[in-house]
This record gives C-alpha cells, sequence and structure tokens, in this order.
C-alpha cells in the first residue's frame, strides 16, 4: 500500500525512495576511452578544427579527474 504524504494523499506508487544508483561510477574509464577514440580520429585527419577542440577538452577533463599519464598508458595497452 503507497504511503500518504503530508496531505494525507497517497503517493504515486511508482516512487520508490529505497532504490538508488551510481551517478560517477563509469566516468574515469569513459573519459579515458573517449581520449583513445580522439587519438585514433587524429591519425585519420590531423589537421581538423574539431579534432583540435575535442583534444582541448579532453585533456581539460583528465586534469579535472586527475588521471595520470601512468593511468592513461596502462588503459592505453589494454
Amino acid at each position: 500500500m503507497p504511503s500518504r504524504n503530508q496531505s494525507g494523499k497517497p503517493e504515486h506508487s511508482f516512487q520508490n525512495p529505497n532504490k538508488k544508483r551510481k551517478k560517477s561510477g563509469k566516468k574515469y574509464e569513459k573519459t579515458m576511452k573517449w581520449y583513445k577514440l580522439i587519438l585514433s580520429k587524429k591519425e585519420k585527419q590531423p589537421e581538423s578544427k574539431w579534432v583540435v577542440k575535442t583534444m582541448q577538452k579532453c585533456q581539460e577533463r583528465i586534469k579535472k579527474y586527475g588521471i595520470t599519464p601512468a593511468q592513461l598508458d596502462a588503459f592505453m595497452a589494454k
């Protein structure tokens, strides 16, 4: 049976306040995959504006998350 809120009306039966999820579980892995994707595109089209701008954004994100060059090298070796 659904619980009741302050006004006495039953809440929606679809809400489950006990269900939680990770919000940032794969953030670092996705950033490294993104870096690998940009490097592969850089080989195909080296002077593209998209590649230059996206590489800057990716490097800023890597710096923000504190991913070290050793971690990147280990990921690229996979």
